[in-house]
């Protein structure tokens, strides 16, 4: 770092390079967004009551994956699907949600890429715990083998063609692809902005066949069914599909499931607020 005139100039860093090269690829995908509002009053109400009973506060991205990744169970294909080439579609029936957490390093905080692993099987209570270990402790590669632990360590210092190369490899393999980076893709980059009360979606880039992206919570009144003015807490959401894989049409349904999930069908669930 270098300081001249009054201005700071900064190196970009490999891993930021590698992130550029990221996102040129991303761009070549097929992707589709649409935004919606989820109600989560009812969900936020029993987050804060067992704040209050506990101490305990719950991740709100932990309920997300595990609402999602029930949803995304459900519509396996085309939702939790890759595509290889133009020859077949890869169909799993794990369900591996890659999020982004943050972690301090050196007393700043910076965003990493994390994967909840089968999430649909897990609890509200175990990826929530899984979710502050990894916040906290050293996360393991998931690349299944030391080659691949090199390769993420070296990738960065490269040459920018060889780091597209890899990475296009990496997006055009299903079974690679589901390794390093898991089936589906959740990103609640957008929920950083806590004091604006005003609902704000991103448009997000993904390497994912699906991505939801989380954006801004905002409170507002509205009636009831029986005409009372009442408080209600809404979610903006952003889904992101490869066009190439998933239609209008079955990505409508997932997004109306979802909502639904949100909004009351996880409520009295086992694996939801019942395991906490």
């Amino acid at each position: 770092m270098k300081e001249k005139d009054s201005v700071t100039i900064k190196k970009i860093s490999p891993m930021a390079k590698a992130i550029d090269d990221y996102r040129s690829v991303a761009k070549q995908m097929h992707t589709i967004w649409a935004f919606g509002a989820a109600d989560i009053t009812e969900c936020r109400k029993r987050l804060r009551k067992h704040k209050e009973t506990s101490g305990e506060s719950i991740s709100f991205t932990a309920f997300l994956i595990a609402c999602y990744a029930r949803v995304v169970e459900k519509h396996k294909y085309p939702i939790n699907t890759l595509r290889y080439k133009k020859k077949e579609y890869f169909i799993f029936d794990e369900v591996d949600v890659m999020t982004n957490i943050e972690r301090n390093v050196d007393g700043v905080k910076k965003p990493v890429n994390y994967t909840v692993r089968n999430a649909h099987i897990k609890t509200l209570r175990e990826i929530h715990n899984e979710i502050r270990a990894a916040q906290t402790k050293k996360i393991e590669l998931t690349t299944g083998n030391k080659g691949g632990k090199k390769l993420i360590k070296y990738f960065p210092k490269f040459p920018r063609f060889i780091r597209k190369i890899i990475i296009h490899k990496i997006f055009s393999t299903p079974l690679l692809k589901k390794k390093l980076l898991g089936t589906v893709g959740l990103t609640a980059a957008g929920m950083m902005a806590k004091t604006a009360n005003q609902l704000g979606w991103m448009i997000h880039l993904t390497p994912h066949t699906f991505s939801l992206g989380i954006g801004a919570i905002s409170r507002g009144y509205e009636l009831d069914k029986e005409g009372k003015i009442v408080e209600r807490e809404r979610l903006a959401a952003t889904i992101a599909f490869d066009h190439s894989v998933i239609d209008g049409a079955p990505a409508s349904r997932f997004l109306e499931d979802m909502y639904f999930m949100i909004h009351s069908g996880c409520l009295e669930e086992e694996w939801c607020f019942k395991s906490l």
